[in-house]
């Protein structure tokens, strides 16, 4: 494929240090795990943040500090990255979809209070292709109703919500370095939470269980660390992450100043969000069906671009057996599609991806 919907990019910088930590003998914990550490919490602006193996581990986490039980209700939005749904089931939560607006792709407080109950122990917001929730609105419900908040920020890192950062908002926040993100160490995570208490239990669950003494555990912990090798990369990536971020807006710019049609519309930013566009999502008009927007990704694929669809509505995944009311989601998983947005992608190529888009659209 001439131009992949998503590439990571490392530089030499990257693999110094990558090659650093492997000459150093420290191939699993090790110093740059620390010093990755650090970096996000400066940049954060945080206290309290550990990485780990993966965006998907740290969401283990995230219900186990939270001491989740089989049974609690937890609130997820129907469209998404659904990793905080399908992960709940495999500790027996009992997940209970919110529908989104159709603009912004992302839930919002509106459609959070619809299915609130008193069961509700987690509110899950996802911010879905680097935007962020009306998280404005959305805090003070959690706050309101004493119900704990989490912000899956896997998409989202750089991203800012009235100049606060995605994953500082809620009480614990996760991220993915998986190859395809902003930031990115090949797999891996992290997560941030604001309490100390709930940190100190992270470190627990991360390792092990094990408290000060080698296999002295207190409590059934996992391996959910992240190792010397992977962070050396996060490491590295930390010291340019400004120009990342730049180059995908960049990217985004461009992209929104070539296509232009009131046969779509793009993923719609709100003025308080400074948002950090992890691909270029745009959603078919009322028209178009399913099955035109395959069609569409499949012309692309043949002219070099991938293209690939939103994500499927839960209603539709057998893994969901109970189905919700998520009209909106529905409409989005039949007639969104994503362009290709990474780094390494030229001007010249945004253009030539959009000339053929538009051409395509006709």
């Amino acid at each position: 494929m001439k131009f992949p919907w998503a590439k990571p990019f490392l530089n030499r910088e990257d693999i110094s240090h990558m090659n650093k930590a492997a000459n150093s003998q420290w191939v699993a914990k090790g110093p740059y795990v620390e010093k990755f550490e650090e970096k996000l919490r400066k940049f954060l602006k945080t206290n309290y943040v550990g990485v780990t193996s993966t965006g998907s581990a740290a969401i283990n986490l995230a219900y186990f500090i939270l001491g989740l039980r089989p049974g609690d209700e937890i609130i997820v939005p129907g469209y998404g990255f659904l990793a905080a749904a399908t992960i709940a089931k495999t500790l027996n939560l009992k997940v209970v979809f919110a529908d989104v607006d159709p603009n912004t792709f992302c839930v919002n407080a509106s459609a959070i209070e619809k299915v609130l109950t008193k069961k509700t122990k987690l509110i899950v917001v996802i911010h879905t292709y680097g935007n962020m929730c009306d998280m404005k609105k959305i805090v003070p419900l959690a706050k309101r109703k004493k119900i704990y908040l989490m912000e899956d920020a896997a998409q989202a890192f750089g991203c800012k919500y009235n100049g606060k950062q995605a994953g500082t908002i809620g009480d614990i926040g996760i991220y993915s370095f998986t190859s395809t993100k902003n930031l990115t160490t090949g797999e891996g995570g992290a997560i941030c939470v604001k309490e100390k208490r709930l940190y100190d239990k992270m470190i627990l669950f991360r390792s092990y269980g094990y408290k000060k003494k080698r296999y002295y555990c207190v409590l059934p912990g996992h391996n959910f660390r992240m190792s010397n090798l992977l962070a050396s990369i996060g490491f590295s990536q930390m010291n340019r992450i400004s120009s990342i971020l730049n180059k995908k807006k960049k990217l985004y710019s461009i992209y929104k100043k070539n296509l232009k049609s009131d046969k779509f519309s793009l993923q719609k930013y709100e003025k308080n969000t400074s948002p950090i566009p992890y691909t270029l999502s745009l959603k078919l008009n009322k028209n178009f069906t399913r099955k035109y927007r395959d069609s569409l990704i499949f012309k692309l694929k043949k002219a070099g671009i991938e293209s690939i669809n939103g994500y499927y509505c839960p209603n539709e995944l057998p893994v969901f057996k109970k189905k919700f009311k998520l009209p909106i989601t529905l409409d989005l998983s039949k007639k969104l599609l994503v362009l290709p947005m990474f780094v390494e992608l030229k001007t010249k190529e945004v253009h030539y991806i959009c000339k053929k888009f538009n051409e395509f659209l006709k």
